[in-house]
């Protein structure tokens, strides 16, 4: 497994209100939960969990209408595992979060009937990888098993928040005030440089910590033709929960599903 970077594990606890602003977790719920209705799942994973808001949201709908739906989810932070596995024991929840990479998933061929990986967790993979990811995905789903992903759109790539620094998160937590600046260059036409510079201080003393990655964006078309490549089908492409797809949209989110 490789290095993640340190959004994802050393500042794991701080990740909600890092990222908070990015998504409407309640909004893209809702429409998990309506694809998983309309396709009769009854079991699903969260392949890439991180901390756990998209799981801990539909198992709570699920609770609050006893729906006898089974909810998993794995992650490959052993931090984000943590910070998901307590949101949902406050839930009451009997769901498992497993540790494990999910280019190599430990779990059973055609045990799920939907998985989601949301997010942009495709957002650091090669084209092989994603290949990859879509092979292990295929293998422990059912015949017909949904699977809904978001990714970046490389057609959607805002120039204007490239090669200039902007603090994007400001907050106090436990007596310690926390700043991330971000800033993000392209490389390639599809391939972003994104640092993060958190500044952390508490009783007068500062320090200062940068993290990156390397952020793949993808086409409609590119993912389409792996998809089809590894087994699936497509049922649905969308710029953002329930809106179907516009070019240039700064996301796209797939719905497809194993075929024989």
């Amino acid at each position: 497994m490789k290095k993640l970077p340190k959004l994802y594990t050393d500042f794991a606890k701080y990740y909600d209100k890092l990222e908070s602003q990015y998504r409407d977790y309640a909004l893209e719920t809702r429409w998990l939960e309506k694809l998983l209705e309309s396709h009769g799942c009854k079991n699903v994973i969260d392949i890439s969990c991180g901390t756990g808001n998209h799981i801990s949201g539909l198992v709570q709908s699920a609770l609050k209408v006893d729906s006898k739906r089974e909810f998993y989810a794995m992650d490959a932070s052993e931090e984000m595992v943590q910070v998901a596995s307590a949101k949902l024991r406050k839930l009451g929840s009997g769901s498992e979060v497993l540790l494990g990479d999910f280019l190599k998933m430990p779990l059973r061929q055609s045990s799920f009937d939907s998985a989601i990986c949301m997010y942009w967790s495709l957002a650091g993979l090669s084209h092989e990888q994603v290949r990859a990811l879509f092979s292990e995905v295929r293998s422990i789903l059912k015949v017909a098993g949904l699977f809904v992903f978001d990714v970046e759109n490389s057609e959607g790539i805002k120039e204007n928040l490239l090669n200039e620094p902007f603090i994007d998160s400001f907050f106090d937590d436990e007596g310690k005030s926390v700043i991330r600046a971000n800033l993000s260059r392209k490389i390639e036409p599809d391939l972003v440089d994104w640092h993060a510079y958190y500044l952390f201080e508490k009783g007068g003393v500062s320090e200062l910590i940068n993290d990156n990655m390397k952020l793949k964006f993808y086409s409609k078309s590119d993912l389409s033709r792996l998809l089809s490549e590894s087994g699936f089908s497509i049922s649905g492409v969308y710029s953002s929960p329930f809106i179907e797809y516009r070019e240039h949209s700064p996301s796209i989110y797939f719905v497809a599903q194993k075929h024989e």
